[in-house]
């Protein structure tokens, strides 16, 4: 079974306990930040992965770090559940299908702004209002910066594409003036 099935399965489970026991954003945030440990650290990897080194010492260094991180019992046994499968390796997908299905259920769009140089929190906010207005979901924008844009911003939501750079439109004028 491929990773992402894998992922899907758990991800969906976790989130049903999430809204069983009420923990969901807690929980999904938690699992979150054991991926983003698993996925930081070679060393962790190598430890957890490694079939030669037995169970006891690994669930005790998962309860360790779990501990450390102040992982609820909910994350911590999950966890254990996916080191005793071997299934450690699909703990960052795990993490971004479980943040998908919160996502869908606290009606909330992830959008990536890419603009040419930094842009002011005000914009931002004027941008985030715009995109909840023309959506109907509320807006978490992550900027990134990228300078071969020229000037202009790029707006991704999901599969959507808003692209309102300058090098896209410098692309497109040299295009038309070609055929012409």
């Amino acid at each position: 079974m491929s990773n992402e099935a894998v992922a899907r399965r758990y991800g969906r489970a976790i989130f049903e306990i999430g809204k069983e026991t009420g923990t969901l954003p807690a929980l999904s945030r938690e699992i979150g930040d054991a991926s983003a440990m698993y996925s930081s650290s070679e060393e962790l990897r190598l430890v957890l992965d490694n079939p030669l080194i037995p169970e006891a010492p690994r669930e005790e260094l998962i309860r360790e770090v779990g501990a450390r991180a102040g992982f609820s019992e909910v994350t911590r046994n999950t966890l254990l559940l996916l080191a005793r499968r071997r299934r450690l390796p699909a703990l960052p997908e795990i993490a971004r299908q479980l943040a998908l299905l919160v996502d869908q259920e606290q009606n909330i769009a992830r959008a990536v702004v890419t603009s040419a140089g930094p842009l002011s929190d005000g914009y931002l906010d004027r941008l985030r209002t715009e995109l909840e207005r023309a959506t109907g979901r509320k807006i978490s924008i992550v900027h990134r910066q990228d300078p071969s844009l020229i000037a202009g911003v790029v707006t991704q939501i999901g599969d959507q594409v808003i692209d309102g750079s300058l090098r896209t439109r410098l692309s497109s004028f040299r295009d038309n003036l070609l055929r012409t």
